[in-house]
């Protein structure tokens, strides 16, 4: 089983190298340019001496003509997208894919959904809840690219998904994990517009580290500013080795699906130049984090310290795989976003983690340049409920960097808290070394950070206002 985990994962790796440097097909004009140039120089002399005015005496006139030719070459390079679809990470939430008495996962819509208490406290599942999601689908690394066969029939493309794992119940020998997954991919575009309505067909295949096949069919809503939704109907089966006994399983299912930093583009837009693509959101990034202070007692940071020796940044946020889509009101400077993953840590009990939030943001340039102000409200449902008001400043320092500058306050429930029969619900310290009255919190903060593979696009750079067709 060893060999075949690093040989699985030597393969990934090396897949999603390729792949990240096939995103782009670079075409080079080289052009001759000729310039040719003739310089006629005619000159007059007259005759010297007296002349009677009634007398016209013949001048010396010569004519020079000298010819150049220059010649130099053009290159010009122009940069297309090569790829159909290209995503950073893919949740699936499965409906009716539990395998005998197995029990669910307990991970909810989109797979995601975990129970803070036992994925990080180590508390015990509770599993005497029937949930109607019985297990999930996650895909890192994923990537298609155009395939041309049947006459070059339109529609089809080939992929590699770097990482794939399926799990249909909370049964880990009926978990099936893929390393450098093949897909075969149809897409039927009902909406030729953005975001794009499609019906794809698929069919993956892994052989290592564990054998299957699966069989699905999604509608598809997306891309726009990367994100994606998705709803399954599908079948799989296969050999897992990973767990021993080697054992067969199969099992149909039904799955609703959300992806982030995944970009999916239409043949015709492959002979399309990068600098002519369309955007339709105000940012799309990779992962942001801050540094805070806070109006918390104790740090997050150090949670066992008191006194004099609390530290100032007293905890900090992040988000992992975000986007702000532009929304029709108020000149497209409204914007409705979310984020894979978006943790808000600022003290030692004010904590929470946040899936799939909906973030609400007006996008303000007031100086006309790079430089924006974003008001925001966003909304945490699970697994920690709570909400987060803030103002955010950020500045651009590279094309896919940002340094900025942020004050809020979030107010809610960890979702982390102790029940313990007769009394009402604890709170739980971020360390779980210590215990506090209630688990809901009320923190204010300030803090400074910056983000990485982040793009902000100006009011210019959307597709809307531009007397488009799809206007």
């Amino acid at each position: 089983m060893n060999t075949s985990l690093i040989v699985s994962l030597v393969v990934s790796t090396t897949l999603l190298f390729v792949g990240c440097g096939s995103y782009t097909r670079t075409e080079r004009d080289i052009y001759t340019i000729t310039n040719a140039d003739t310089v006629v120089t005619e000159r007059v002399q007259n005759q010297p001496g007296d002349r009677d005015n009634g007398i016209i005496y013949p001048s010396t006139r010569s004519i020079t003509m000298a010819r150049s030719v220059n010649q130099r070459d053009s290159v010009v390079d122009r940069h297309y997208p090569s790829f159909i679809r290209m995503g950073l990470f893919e949740g699936i939430g499965l409906i009716g894919s539990s395998i005998g008495d197995a029990r669910s996962t307990q991970t909810g819509l989109f797979g995601m959904y975990y129970d803070l208490k036992s994925v990080f406290f180590n508390a015990k599942e509770d599993t005497s809840q029937s949930s109607l999601f019985s297990g999930y689908i996650y895909r890192v690394g994923i990537a298609e690219w155009k395939l041309n066969w049947f006459d070059n029939d339109p529609g089809w493309s080939w992929g590699v998904t770097s990482v794939e794992f399926i799990r249909p119940d909370g049964d880990n020998s009926h978990a099936l994990i893929g390393a450098g997954v093949l897909t075969i991919n149809k897409r039927f575009y009902f909406r030729s517009l953005i975001p794009y309505l499609t019906i794809r067909p698929s069919l993956s295949l892994s052989a290592l580290p564990s054998q299957y096949v699966n069989a699905s069919v999604s509608a598809e809503v997306g891309s726009i500013g990367g994100v994606n939704l998705r709803a399954y109907v599908g079948y799989a089966f296969g050999a897992n080795v990973i767990t021993p006994p080697v054992q067969f399983v199969s099992f149909p299912y039904v799955g609703i699906g959300a992806s982030v930093l995944d970009f999916l583009n239409r043949e015709e837009e492959l002979d399309v130049e990068w600098k002519y693509h369309e955007h339709s959101a105000w940012e799309v990034g990779g992962f942001e984090f801050v540094l805070v202070g806070s109006t918390a007692e104790l740090s997050a940071l150090a949670a066992d310290q008191v006194g004099d020796k609390i530290p100032v940044m007293k905890g900090g946020t992040a988000r992992i795989g975000f986007a702000s889509i532009a929304l029709p009101v108020l000149d497209y400077r409204l914007s409705l976003g979310t984020a894979l993953i978006n943790v808000v840590a600022l003290g030692a009990f004010e904590y929470g983690l946040g899936v799939f939030p909906i973030r609400l943001t007006y996008h303000w340039n007031p100086f006309r340049t790079t430089f924006v102000v974003e008001p925001f409200l966003e909304y945490n449902f699970a697994p920690s409920t709570f909400a987060h008001l803030g103002v955010r400043c950020a500045i651009p320092v590279g094309n896919q960097m940002s340094v900025q500058l942020v004050a809020g306050w979030a107010n809610g429930s960890t979702g982390a808290g102790v029940t313990i029969p007769g009394i009402p619900e604890l709170g739980r310290r971020i360390d779980d070394d210590a215990f506090s009255s209630t688990p809901n919190f009320s923190t204010f903060y300030v803090g400074i950070g910056a983000s990485f593979l982040d793009r902000l696009f100006g009011r210019g750079d959307l597709r809307y206002g531009k007397g488009y067709p799809h206007e």
